[in-house]
This record gives C-alpha cells, structure tokens and sequence, in this order.
C-alpha cells in the first residue's frame, strides 16, 4: 500500500496536500505546487511540483507531469515524472517517461516506458548505420558507385 511520502525526504513545512476525496468526480486541469492524493476520480492534466498520489480506490484518466507519483489505484493516460512507483494494487495503463520506475509485484502496467538518461538519444545516419553493420555489405556498395561513375564518364 502506498504511504504519502514514503521513501522520501521531507518537504519544507509550508507543503500541504490537496485531497481529491473518494465519491468526488473532478473533470479539468489542476497546477499545483504541493502534493496532490486521489481516492476519488480524476478526468483532465494534473501538474505538481511535488508528488501526485493515485490511492487505493482512486482513478485517473490523463495526463500527470509531477516529481513523483505513487499509483495505488488505477491510471489510464501518459505520465511524465522523476520517480513513478506502481504498488501492488497498482494499474497503469499508458506512456510513461521517468527517471526512476518502480513496479512491484502484483502490480500492473501496460504501456510503453522511457527511462530518462543523461546522454541524448543515438542517430543513425548512413554513413554510420553501415558501420554499424546494418545488413549491406560496404564494399560491394562501394564498387557499384564506383562502377556507375565510370559508365557515366563514356
């Protein structure tokens, strides 16, 4: 079970915690600078500075960009975020890109996941996806270009 917090270092004591209570249905984009905790259901864009928490019985559809998110409930969706930690009861369905995954066992995910790193991502172009022996063979390659050039000369 998720615990608010957990595993993390404490906030400045002007943090606080914006409750998204169980029976509640909120449809909408929420920004905000402290933590976010779901048991009701949530339909839109949630931004957060801090952590953004699904509990056990809430819902998500949408988008969350925070620093860290614990999902205890369900999501469906694309989440960008430091640290995503899915628990056991857990439900993610959807893009993430993270820094950090954690997914325990029992829990579900079913998606796509990007692993943020420090180098940019690897271009092949031509030149190096042969080097990189993409299939064709350099040599052979090399000798049809040269050939063609000579029949263009005559």
């Amino acid at each position: 079970m998720g615990i608010i917090g957990r595993n993390h270092p404490k906030q400045s004591s002007g943090s606080g915690t914006t409750v998204v209570a169980a029976g509640t249905e909120l449809v909408g984009n929420l920004a905000l600078e402290d933590n976010l905790h779901i048991d009701g259901r949530v339909k839109g864009e949630v931004e957060s500075k801090a952590e953004v928490i699904i509990g056990k019985p809430g819902h998500m559809e949408g988008q969350i960009k925070a620093e860290r998110v614990l999902i205890s409930g369900s999501f469906d969706g694309s989440i960008e975020a430091e640290r995503l930690e899915i628990v056991s009861s857990g439900k993610v369905s959807g893009e993430v890109t993270v820094g950090q995954l954690v997914v325990e066992s029992g829990a579900h995910f079913n998606g796509t996941s990007r692993i943020r790193g420090d180098e940019p991502p690897r271009q092949l172009t031509h030149s190096s996806a042969a080097a990189d022996g993409d299939g064709e063979n350099p040599k052979s390659r090399g000798s049809t270009r040269s050939k063609s050039k000579a029949d263009d000369q005559d």
